[in-house]
């Protein structure tokens, strides 16, 4: 996993949005964060500058600064809300996924347009915070990710 700028972010590699939604979390990151298939997890949007969204569980959630959300949307927290339907919180989107047999979440064009998304959109997938694992749409990090044609292209085909 190389770090493509001086002090920027590692990034495990690129995922590229799939026509149905479906956008791969490399085996690498998933083993870092300690995600499963199976596992309910939170999709938070990303900032401003670098767009896209962090994929993170609420267990992970709940020990930081950003508890106030759980606290503020008890139903996401509890994972009540229909998977993939999104939720407006002071400025950010949030809705809820799982992660499926394969490694991978699945979003609908609707949902992802709410993250400025669409399929077939590349996203550089970067060790975030110890928050969440980041999902990044522009900037600096994705423009110098697909200049590496080393780092490796995750996508579902069908």
């Amino acid at each position: 996993m190389p770090q493509l700028v001086k002090g920027g972010k590692y990034v495990y590699g690129l995922s590229k949005i799939g026509k149905t939604g479906a956008i791969v979390i490399p085996p690498e990151a998933k083993e870092e964060y300690g995600f499963e298939d199976g596992d309910r997890v939170i999709i938070l949007s990303g900032s401003r500058k670098s767009g896209g969204f962090g994929v993170t569980k609420s267990s992970i959630l709940q020990k930081t600064s950003l508890a106030r959300i759980l606290q503020d949307i008890p139903s996401l927290a509890s994972y009540r809300i229909p998977e993939a339907e999104t939720i407006e919180n002071k400025g950010r989107w949030l809705c809820r996924s799982i992660i499926k047999t394969g490694g991978y979440i699945q979003l609908p064009v609707e949902t992802l347009s709410k993250y400025s998304l669409e399929p077939g959109d590349f996203l550089a997938v970067g060790r975030g915070s110890n928050l969440a694992l980041s999902f990044i749409a522009r900037g600096v990090i994705l423009k110098e990710a697909l200049k590496h044609p080393e780092l490796e292209l995750f996508e579902i085909h069908g």
